[in-house]
């Protein structure tokens, strides 16, 4: 996937990197997406999509500077997180320049819906986690849980689209936020299954293994009915993307969805 994309990649990861701030650029799934979409319409990456991508970026990284203060992490991407390495107050502050910085991009793009649209987003994140605080060290409903997975980590995927969208001025494509809902939820769920459970429950975060065990012992059933939950929603992302033309970049984009579910 990354051959198709990897110039304009790499012109997001300059432009949103930091001396001061250690591994910011991550995996920029939300790049990735985003670039194959607009391939997948046949845009080319002007400079408006390019500075959607390093906004999307940037707030994607303010926002896991502020979890590792919230859930006190000691870790982040296998390296010493950065509150851990500075201390909870200046993340905090690095989180907010962060933010800052996505918002000089926005402002170049000029767009005062897309401005709208971004905000949202970020309304949604923090309400999103509050949600998840709300319930810290109870097992909350199924419905809960996608909610604040959808308001938590959806929100920023369907801004993407959304600004996409708007950029674009492209008619007949809303079909792109349907697509980046589902993902968003299943991207997540399957993030909780990898990779969060142990984390996760030593804070109180009780995620769908828990949910589906009813206790914080997960069950092999519970794992199961996780996948199956993880299939759901990959299969609905997938199915709202039939409406793009065939071509590399679709065939690429479909293989990111699919990853999800091994």
């Amino acid at each position: 996937m990354d051959d198709l994309i990897n110039k304009e990649l790499e012109i997001i990861k300059e432009r949103i990197c930091r001396t001061d701030i250690p591994a910011v650029s991550g995996k920029m799934i939300r790049s990735k997406i985003g670039l194959l979409i607009i391939k997948s319409l046949g845009i080319e990456p002007t400079q408006d999509y390019i500075n959607l991508f390093c906004a999307i970026e940037l707030i994607h990284n303010a926002s896991l500077l502020h979890d590792d203060v919230i859930d006190e992490e000691t870790e982040r991407r296998g390296q010493i997180s950065l509150n851990r390495q500075l201390g909870n107050k200046n993340a905090i502050l690095y989180g907010n320049l962060l933010v800052a910085d996505a918002f000089d991009y926005l402002l170049k793009i000029n767009s005062i819906n897309l401005t709208s649209i971004i905000t949202q987003a970020i309304k949604n994140m923090c309400e999103g986690e509050l949600l998840q605080k709300s319930h810290a060290y109870k097992i909350p409903g199924l419905k809960d849980y996608i909610e604040k997975t959808r308001l938590k980590t959806s929100s920023l995927f369907t801004a993407l689209t959304k600004g996409i969208i708007e950029i674009s001025q492209k008619e007949n494509i809303d079909y792109l936020n349907e697509f980046a809902e589902n993902f968003g939820i299943a991207f997540q769920i399957t993030n909780d299954l990898k990779n969060g459970t142990k984390s996760d429950i030593a804070n109180g975060i009780y995620t769908a293994p828990v949910i589906y065990s009813g206790s914080v012992t997960i069950t092999n059933t519970a794992i199961e009915k996780t996948g199956s939950l993880i299939d759901n929603y990959t299969q609905k992302a997938e199915k709202a993307l039939e409406s793009l033309r065939d071509s590399d970049y679709k065939k690429s984009l479909i293989g990111v969805v699919r990853c999800l579910n091994k």
